[in-house]
């Protein structure tokens, strides 16, 4: 009987093609993870800047003034690409009176209002992130 030790040419070749499915198994949907979280980095980073928008708003709008005229200081700190903020008036019921309107650089046009319906969305390279905030009407001239 003739022994052989090693491969033959057939189990050498049968084990490359098993080798290389599950090669492709693995790194297929290692693909798409990394997709993945890119594009949840993405919303992550528009989720901040919309959060941090609202946050200048409402700090911005604790002066009665800038609240009535639902505007911003937007002059010396514009907003980024691909945000948008708009303002939409509501009465005590928290019921719509007029549409959103973008909101400008200061002084804007009065608009009073006891709540005011706050909208600020980022759509900058991903997916889009927004937030929405009712704020009531802070105290002062023309406050309650």
């Amino acid at each position: 009987m003739n022994r052989r030790s090693g491969f033959s040419i057939i189990e050498a070749l049968i084990a490359t093609v098993i080798l290389g499915v599950l090669i492709a198994a693995v790194l297929g949907p290692l693909g798409n993870l990394f997709r993945m979280s890119k594009s949840n980095q993405q919303l992550l980073d528009n989720t901040t800047l919309v959060q941090s928008i609202a946050e200048r708003v409402v700090r911005e709008w604790q002066d009665p003034t800038r609240y009535e005229q639902g505007c911003l200081e937007l002059t010396s700190a514009p907003l980024p690409a691909g945000v948008t903020a708009a303002a939409q008036p509501l009465d005590a019921n928290a019921n719509p009176t007029g549409p959103f309107q973008t909101l400008s650089d200061c002084p804007g046009t009065p608009q009073p209002a006891p709540l005011k319906r706050l909208r600020v969305r980022a759509a900058s390279g991903g997916p889009a992130a927004e937030v929405v905030l009712d704020l009531m009407q802070p105290p002062g001239p023309g406050g309650p």
